[in-house]
């Protein structure tokens, strides 16, 4: 069942995305080479719990950690561990923040260093296709349109680019829970008018999770990392949005070159 949000409801969990913008903010700031990925995972803890609210993933059952942290060819569900970013690592956070009985949600990729090698040139235009399809979604989530239209924009974005999309991970609905209904799935899976139309108070987070290479993927022993079944690259971005009378309001903001606002 869709749970449409109240303007008060509304309203709290735009503080909550604030939050979880400022401590995104310091992540990728802290994010460069030699860093490891348990130490984002602490700063992340500490920074969210200092400004009164709770990390979301912390509250999944069986994960024990505060964010992912996505390396290369992981494609969610990265556990933080004490590998060291390297120069040209294309790393993805993803993070929730539950504050005063809400959550919000999102993920960000980026290359790590100031480099200039093809390989960083590679990284990048990957990147920017993957900000670009989210630029896009949000766009379309606006009321009057089904979620079909998301999913359209999405896959059409990132297969012209000649990247694929992950289709056994999508996003979701978000709101007291951290996964609720309605499924946001980044590629068409049904006839547009048998997808949820996109109603006044909806939030969910949109997320462009995609591959370099094939779309398939494998699970890790550890039970929750998820990486490209070829070992080619993955990146992942995503927001949380609220679709409105005053149009789709950012919960979360976007993060990035692309993104800043």
């Amino acid at each position: 069942m869709i749970h449409l949000k109240s303007k008060e409801e509304l309203k709290i969990m735009a503080e909550g995305g604030r939050i979880l913008n400022q401590v995104m903010d310091k992540l990728l700031d802290a994010l460069d080479e030699g860093i490891e990925m348990k130490q984002l995972d602490s700063l992340a803890e500490s920074e969210i719990k200092k400004r009164g609210a709770q990390p979301s993933f912390k509250m999944v059952p069986g994960y024990h950690w505060s964010i992912c942290a996505c390396v290369n060819d992981i494609v969610v569900h990265g556990i933080p561990t004490s590998y060291k970013a390297k120069i040209d690592d294309l790393i993805g956070i993803d993070m929730g923040v539950f504050y005063k009985g809400f959550h919000t949600d999102s993920s960000w990729s980026v290359r790590v260093g100031g480099s200039s090698t093809e390989l960083a040139k590679k990284i990048d235009n990957f990147l920017l296709v993957g900000r670009n399809a989210l630029d896009k979604a949000i766009d379309t989530a606006f009321i009057g349109n089904h979620i079909h239209d998301i999913s359209r924009v999405i896959e059409t974005t990132v297969k012209n680019a000649g990247f694929s999309v992950v289709k056994s991970l999508i996003g979701h609905g978000v709101g007291k829970n951290l996964h609720e209904e309605p499924e946001i799935p980044g590629f068409i899976s049904k006839p547009r008018l048998k997808t949820p139309r996109i109603e006044n108070g909806l939030t969910i987070a949109i997320e462009v999770i995609y591959n370099l290479g094939s779309p398939e993927v494998v699970y890790g022993s550890d039970g929750w990392t998820i990486s490209t079944k070829d070992g080619k690259l993955s990146g992942l971005f995503e927001t949380t949005v609220a679709a409105t009378d005053h149009g789709v309001i950012l919960l979360s903001k976007k993060y990035g070159p692309s993104g800043d606002n």
